[in-house]
């Protein structure tokens, strides 16, 4: 069948379309619960929900156990539901596995009228072509910036929630891109508020990240080379709610790849509008998670690269990978303090701005 984005296959629900069997994968979890969540809500009567849904880990399943699971008639509803995640099970060479996947691919070929079957595959995982091809195959992928942006008023208001765009603005760029996460602070913000406005204040109290002192500020100061602003904020961003040393790391590693790709483009004497462009195709090649729109990032790389050399941007990403090994294989100084080392050694080889 073709293959579907999450959006599809929202838009296909709202109109009432049913398919027999679900496929999905991609790298986002939570949308995938979400679909999963909209796929039974409307294929499996509420009222009899009990008995007839059933939810399993393929890695548990027998084969037969598969067979009476999706030939099990409904009771007292017309449709009933059977969702089986952790399907990269399938691919496996163990006779338990492939006895499976014989009976799986058995029953894509005639799929029960009264049975919605919803097959999971976990994140990070290459789709299975088989699976692909037998079902309705919906690929789960991350958020853009912003659609997270967008995906933050849209639960918002599924919560009887009002928060402001800059309140909204505040919470993606302290949080991240962390659906979950984002989920959990604004059913906190709907609480907190109690049906008034979220105003970008009770944002920065929730969760203890003043304006100003985002990561994307952290990570501006270092593309900037203000690597004193930079080292301020890291104790109180690694506080953070969702936030730890290794995030910090990793959206600074992102930005010193970009630093280096738009050097490079400078080096080979392109003009910044041109850079700009070139950066911009390579990060639609790339997809890269928690940055702001692509092209707003791409013309601060170019601007920003003009302050460094490829020997500081090539020692830097060496500096980086060190301080995260450290930060994931030893204890003996805190997150804040690799992270402070690190920012400011980057300014060791050059002169920090004004």
């Amino acid at each position: 069948m073709p293959g579907r984005t999450f959006d599809e296959l929202r838009r296909s629900l709202a109109k009432g379309d049913v398919e027999p069997v679900y496929y999905l994968h991609g790298d986002d979890e939570f949308l995938k619960d979400e679909a999963v969540r909209q796929i039974v809500a409307l294929a499996v009567d509420e009222g009899t929900r009990d008995f007839n849904l059933d939810r399993r880990r393929a890695p548990e399943l027998a084969a037969e156990d598969f067979q009476t699971l999706v030939e099990t008639p409904p009771m007292m509803a017309a449709r009933r539901g059977v969702v089986l995640t952790e399907v990269e099970c399938l691919l496996q060479r163990r006779p338990r596995q492939q006895a499976l996947k014989a009976a799986v691919a058995g029953y894509l070929k005639r799929p029960s009228p009264d049975t919605v079957l919803v097959l999971v595959q976990s994140a990070g995982e290459k789709p299975d072509a088989a699976l692909e091809t037998a079902a309705c195959s919906v690929d789960v992928a991350p958020l853009s910036p912003e659609r997270v942006g967008r995906w933050i008023q849209h639960h918002a208001k599924e919560l009887g929630l009002v928060i402001e765009a800059d309140a909204a603005r505040h919470l993606q760029a302290a949080v991240g891109e962390d659906l979950q996460q984002l989920s959990a602070e604004l059913a906190k913000l709907a609480v907190a508020t109690a049906g008034k406005p979220a105003t970008i204040a009770d944002v920065a109290d929730l969760v203890g990240v003043r304006t100003g002192e985002t990561v994307y500020d952290f990570v501006d100061a270092v593309s900037g080379r203000r690597f004193a602003a930079a080292a301020g904020m890291a104790p109180r961003l690694i506080a953070a709610p969702g936030s730890s040393g290794v995030r910090l790391l990793g959206a600074l590693g992102t930005v010193l790849v970009g630093l280096a790709l738009a050097r490079a483009r400078l080096d080979e004497r392109d003009a910044p509008g041109p850079a700009t462009a070139r950066v911009l195709n390579a990060m639609f090649a790339a997809r890269p998670m928690g940055l702001r729109p692509w092209k707003e990032e791409a013309s601060r790389w170019v601007c920003d690269a003009a302050k460094w050399t490829a020997a500081e941007l090539d020692a830097g990403l060496a500096a980086l990978v060190r301080a995260d090994a450290r930060l994931k294989g030893t204890r003996l100084a805190g997150e804040a303090e690799v992270v402070i080392e690190v920012v400011l050694s980057l300014g060791r080889p050059g002169q920090e701005a004004a």
